[in-house]
């Protein structure tokens, strides 16, 4: 099986009809990804929810009602479940390869090692801009990681989708 993690961001999108998204949706289902959300994403979503004053909180809830009729699962995972991951997420923040990073970016790729998956789907100025290699290798090193994570954006999706159904 093949594993896409999801980030909050994305999910909120989804949530609000962004076509980016729903593109990203179809390029996923397209190429036999079975996209996911991980711990750290659940728990944001489940902070939006809780809190009504919240900007994302609409999105949040309606997100949380329907990521499983969108076809997004939420696995269990040990590493996740016993703190393994938010060390290692701290360690690549401390060696400075996700520049201007913030814990919840580094925890979401971790954690979508954790889970094998090869893509992680995000938003964050700060991942997609940080050295693959370098993250690929830190993951290697902590023993997290049996493929090599790519980062992408759904904009970068969804324009692959353009080219490929020209």
């Amino acid at each position: 099986m093949r594993f896409a993690a999801l980030d909050t961001r994305f999910l909120l999108a989804l949530a609000g009809g962004e076509p980016d998204a729903e593109a990203t949706i179809d390029y996923l289902q397209k190429n036999g990804f079975h996209p996911i959300i991980t711990e750290s994403v659940f728990e944001q979503i489940g902070e939006f929810v809780s809190n009504p004053s919240c900007q994302s909180h609409e999105a949040a809830v309606y997100a949380s009602k329907n990521f499983v009729t969108w076809g997004i699962y939420d696995p269990a995972n040990p590493y996740v479940e016993n703190g393994t991951s938010c060390v290692h997420a701290e360690k690549i923040l401390e060696q400075g390869l996700i520049p201007d990073g913030t814990t919840i970016e580094a925890e979401m790729l971790v954690e979508a090692s954790c889970h094998n998956c090869e893509l992680l789907v995000t938003f964050s100025k700060s991942l997609l801009s940080a050295p693959s290699n370098e993250l690929n290798l830190a993951l290697i090193e902590n023993g997290l990681v049996t493929v090599t994570v790519a980062i992408a954006s759904p904009e970068m999706i969804a324009q692959r989708m353009k080219l490929l159904n020209k």
